[in-house]
């Protein structure tokens, strides 16, 4: 029974779009106005779409990012209180969750896009 979890979250962690459509089906019985499933899908997932551009930049490069990856995060974090801070004076923090998240999805969103590319294009190279 743990080899099928552990195979299975390898295989979400290798393929996170499935786990996206996945959870937005899942979201979508339950939460009906579409934005605000596609809101909440982006936000369950990103750690997901983290984990997996980590994966396929320390397989294809051979450097491992966690340091950096950390790092870049807070800076991201500590930049959007700013942000917020300077627009609005008050820094509520479900709120800026809420937008870290989504953006810290469409960052790893994209950059696992670009890395699967990436990776398909040296395999067939090779």
């Amino acid at each position: 029974m743990s080899k099928i979890i552990a195979y299975l979250i390898a295989f979400l962690i290798t393929c996170p779009i499935i786990a996206t459509v996945i959870i937005y089906f899942i979201l979508n019985y339950f939460i009906k106005p579409r934005k605000k499933v596609i809101h909440k899908c982006m936000e369950y997932t990103a750690f997901i779409y983290l984990l997996s551009t980590i994966i396929i930049f320390n397989v294809i490069f051979k450097i491992n990012l966690i340091g950096p990856m950390v790092l870049l995060l807070l800076v991201i974090f500590f930049a959007l209180i700013v942000i917020q801070w300077r627009l609005i004076r008050d820094v509520k923090i479900v709120r800026l969750w809420k937008i870290y998240l989504r953006f810290v999805f469409l960052l790893f969103f994209t950059a696992n896009f670009i890395l699967t590319c990436v990776s398909i294009y040296s395999l067939a190279i090779n």
